[in-house]
């Protein structure tokens, strides 16, 4: 199952990402991504792709992507994160394939005018999440 855990606050922030020693030179040149970014009112969506979820790419795209325009249009929020969660799963799907469903919805959002942004893949990352008062502020959805 594809598990995405969803909060909408006011400040939260990514913080210094750290790259895996071995791999940390080729993946600054090769992946266009900032070290350090500040975003505010913007959907964070914690996300992790499950064995389940491989070869169902297609399918879980468009979910995902309906779910997170209904999510942000009841919060007000434009600004949507896509955030590689691994934690939030004990079944991790294929590295190579969840590498290829997080910029699926990247690329979707993007095109329906929606200000995208994705956390690094396999990165070591810190963060500071803050979540407004409002009911609708955290949800999990599971596909």
């Amino acid at each position: 199952m594809l598990r995405i855990l969803v909060h909408e606050g006011p400040t939260p922030t990514l913080l210094g990402v750290q790259l895996p020693s071995e791999e940390g030179d080729a993946c600054r040149r090769a992946v266009p991504y900032h070290k350090e970014a500040k975003l505010e009112v913007v959907l964070v969506c914690l996300t992790s792709f499950e064995k389940h979820d491989e070869g169902r790419i297609e399918e879980l795209v468009k979910a995902y992507s309906d779910n997170v325009k209904i999510d942000s249009y009841r919060l007000g929020a434009k600004r949507v994160l896509l955030y590689p969660y691994a934690h939030l799963s004990k079944n991790l799907g294929s590295q190579r394939q969840a590498k290829e469903f997080i910029k699926r919805p990247h690329e979707h959002l993007q095109q329906h005018g929606y200000e995208d942004h994705r956390s690094p893949f396999g990165w070591y990352k810190a963060f500071t999440l803050t979540c407004i008062d409002h009911p609708l502020a955290e949800a999990y959805r599971k596909y």
